[in-house]
């Protein structure tokens, strides 16, 4: 009775996970308590906080629309409003419903608006923000390492090293060499296996 007593006070004192699993269903928030959205995030995925007035036909039907399109692939959390004078919805100074904010996997507020076009275009913004960290397009980093580089750096695995440019520049420099010169091999084969190497790996590299 003792063990069991303190497995139960235990587990009573971790308490339940900030974001439980959603199973691609909408969780749904009481709107009627303030609370961080932060951490009621899905982990390893974007999530979309819809406040809405479920006894509107026409928002109803848009949560059921992002629910369908949506399921799986990105965190889904619905706060149903009634006056917008809720707790939750005074928090997040929402004016008006539905209104829809995008937080990417990392967090990071992508869009606020009422749009569902724009909702869309930041749910797929999200979507392509990879789980290894990387410098976004806005950040100064990015422009030194391109102007480094002498080129665009959209994606892929030099970007994942585009935190510290000046790094990548050397690597790049390296890798050059030991890739594109006639050394021990000479270049021609060396690209031969490189290609060989990718395609039973099955990278696009």
């Amino acid at each position: 009775m003792a063990l069991g007593a303190l497995l139960l006070a235990a587990s009573l004192a971790a308490g339940s996970p900030a974001a439980p699993a959603s199973n691609g269903m909408p969780v749904k928030l009481s709107a009627d308590r303030p609370t961080s959205l932060s951490s009621r995030l899905e982990s390893e995925k974007p999530t979309l906080f819809l406040f809405y007035r479920p006894e509107s036909a026409m928002e109803r039907s848009l949560a059921d629309q992002y629910q369908k399109e949506l399921a799986g692939r990105v965190g889904l959390r619905w706060i149903a409003v009634k006056s917008g004078s809720e707790a939750l919805p005074k928090q997040y100074e929402i004016q008006e419903t539905p209104t829809g904010l995008v937080f990417d996997r990392r967090g990071k507020l992508v869009v606020r608006s009422s749009d569902p076009a724009a909702l869309r275009t930041g749910v797929n913004q999200a979507l392509g923000v990879m789980r290894i960290d990387w410098a976004a397009d806005d950040d100064p980093r990015m422009a030194e390492v391109e102007k480094l580089l002498g080129r665009r750096v959209a994606g892929g695995i030099l970007r994942t090293m585009s935190l510290q440019p000046q790094y990548l520049a050397y690597i790049n420099d390296l890798s050059r060499k030991a890739h594109f010169s006639d050394g021990f091999l000479d270049r021609r084969t060396k690209e031969m296996i490189a290609t060989y190497v990718s395609a039973l790996n099955k990278c696009k590299y």
